[in-house]
């Protein structure tokens, strides 16, 4: 019985947002632990090489997201002599970008400490500490290189939730671990060498599950892509390698700059923030990476009205996330640092309103190139990272000198909001779907001013609120009532609104059935629009979601079919590298 595409979507979407709550938790304790007992500097360190890790990166070129964008057709067709083929370039593909990256890897250790604001001699470790350290980080990422790959195919068959809770153990059990080393031997090496051995062990088990699940890799693992798939695949790639290169200059060199401009100290401190930033990113990313194999199987059956359908309604999401991100970290950030990490960790409102507004703008722009992704939309813009990577990072430089960190931050922001934002939104709507511009602009315009003007008020509301965990407590529900209150009243009207509430309602339904059916110790039938979606679906291709979304439109009197959420496969592969915990 084939599954309908949202019936997979709301499996990758709970599964994976349990397990990042479990994550996040530990993930948080070992920061804890790892600032107190090691200090600011060498938590600079560990941001600073994460983020030069993900330059070298670079050298993936791209290839994880054009293979993926490869493996929607035959993976839809069951043509397994085309995935097999596919899956075995690419592997060949990743034992040359390990050797790529362990190669410039190495070329970079001699020139380290120039990266570094401060005197080597003012820091806690010698130049041949941190040399060392920097080996470990680069065995850790190339590592990976060598298994990682078999984790796309599972992605982009919609079974993200299989990757993800793997991912999610292993980092619990990692950081367990790191949190046990660090109060007993208080060693960066023990640190590090976890990283490691998580690494490998993650990425075999993942290679085992792949291998299991898609035995026909190994029966033709001797198929040879033609060489106009290959053609096709390096064209993809040349595309996809540039918006890389903008997507690592704005986001994986900001600790470099602070670190080279600014101090290893300050880059200590952002990289505390960034690492609240990074988890709810993956929280949220949860929604929006179990969408795009969705979406690319929507893509490739469904019309341009139908595509813009359902671009309104992950839109609605984005533009949840980007508002209420925002309200929380300018109103909670400082607040939890302080009781997270010490006083002495936290940094100014300014610097904090920047990263708030970075984390909104990254939100804004996840609904338009998730389905720029699916599309296979590489190659229209391809210009684009370039000029917001050489215009974010001259800022960012240029800005330092002026505002310090804060200048950094801001540098790369602004890059993003007049430059990447307008060529994206014009690339999707003038060449993707050809719906209104103008519209979708003044959208995202008016998210941002009320954004602005929620968090502010907010803002002024909290500096009633006295200092001290019972009160941060407080806050943090005054806050995510607030932020979600305000979002609800300002677009309960909208056809978005009554589609998420009525599918929430159906879903707590079927969660209700299944408890009652549980306690009678009976089998539980299959409740409407989960159990029942799949049976019909059998009968009707992707009849589940249309059940589904039939009880949205009876308000406007039609039924229509709706692939509700989506699968994106996650267009880096992770490397295992730990980003700043």
């Amino acid at each position: 019985m084939e599954q309908s595409r949202l019936s997979k979507s709301l499996k990758n979407t709970v599964f994976g947002m349990t397990g990042i709550i479990c994550s996040l938790i530990v993930s948080f304790a070992t920061k804890s632990v790892f600032v107190r007992l090691l200090g600011a500097e060498y938590n600079g360190v560990n941001g600073l090489f994460t983020n030069i890790l993900q330059v070298l990166n670079l050298a993936e070129l791209g290839f994880a997201t054009s293979i993926a964008y490869a493996l929607y057709k035959p993976l839809k067709a069951d043509d397994e002599r085309t995935t097999a083929a596919l899956m075995s370039y690419f592997a060949k593909i990743y034992r040359i970008i390990a050797i790529v990256v362990a190669a410039a890897g190495c070329c970079c250790i001699p020139f380290l400490q120039h990266l570094i604001a401060e005197d080597i001699s003012e820091l806690p470790f010698t130049i041949n500490q941190l040399r060392g350290y920097f080996a470990m980080f680069l065995a850790n990422t190339v590592c990976s290189y060598l298994l990682a790959y078999k984790r796309t195919i599972i992605t982009a068959d919609q079974n993200n939730y299989l990757v993800t809770n793997v991912d999610n153990i292993f980092n619990i059990l990692l950081n367990i671990v790191q949190i046990v080393l660090l109060l007993i031997y208080k060693n960066f090496y023990a640190y590090l060498a976890t990283m490691i051995a998580k690494t490998v062990i993650n990425n075999l088990v993942l290679h085992i599950i792949a291998s299991k699940k898609y035995p026909y890799l190994h029966t033709y693992r001797k198929e040879k892509l033609a060489k106009l798939e290959k053609s096709a695949i390096f064209k993809n790639v040349q595309a996809a390698f540039l918006h890389k290169i903008g997507t690592v200059i704005i986001f994986s060199t900001t600790s470099i700059v602070i670190s080279s401009f600014v101090s290893l100290v300050d880059a200590g401190k952002y990289s505390n923030y960034i690492l609240i930033v990074n988890n709810v990113n993956t929280f949220i990313n949860i929604v929006f990476n179990s969408v795009t194999a969705s979406i690319g199987n929507l893509c490739v059956d469904e019309s341009e009205d139908r595509q813009y359908e359902i671009f309104k309604k992950i839109q609605y999401l984005a533009l949840f996330a980007a508002i209420f991100s925002y309200i929380c970290y300018i109103c909670l950030f400082n607040p939890f640092i302080e009781i997270w990490v010490g006083e002495d960790m936290v940094m100014s409102m300014w610097v904090v309103f920047a990263i708030s507004l970075n984390a909104m703008v990254g939100y804004l722009r996840k609904a338009v190139n998730t389905f720029k992704d699916a599309k296979g939309m590489f190659r229209n813009d391809w210009f684009k990272p370039l000029l917001e990577a050489g215009v974010g990072i001259g800022l960012a430089i240029g800005l330092s000198y002026v505002w310090g960190t804060f200048g950094v931050v801001l540098g790369y922001t602004l890059a993003t909001i007049f430059i990447a934002m307008p060529v994206e939104n014009f690339v999707l709507f003038k060449q993707g779907i050809h719906k209104s511009l103008t519209k979708q602009l003044m959208t995202l315009v008016c998210a941002v001013v009320f954004a602005f003007a929620v968090g502010a008020l907010g803002y002024y509301i909290n500096t009633f609120i006295p200092a001290g965990i019972g009160w941060f407590i407080l806050r943090f529900f005054f806050v995510v009532i607030f932020a979600a209150g305000a979002f609800v009243l300002a677009t309960f009207w909208m056809p978005e609104f009554k589609y998420y509430k009525t599918l929430a309602g159906r879903i707590c339904k079927a969660m209700f059935a299944k408890i009652k059916g549980l306690k009678r110790g009976g089998k539980v039938a299959p409740a409407a629009g989960e159990g029942g979606a799949e049976s019909k679906a059998a009968g009707d291709g992707d009849g589940g979601d249309d059940a589904l979304q039939a009880q949205t439109d009876k308000e406007k009197g039609s039924v229509d079919g709706e692939e509700c959420c989506k699968e994106r496969t996650d267009a880096h592969v992770d490397r295992g590298e730990i980003s700043d915990n």
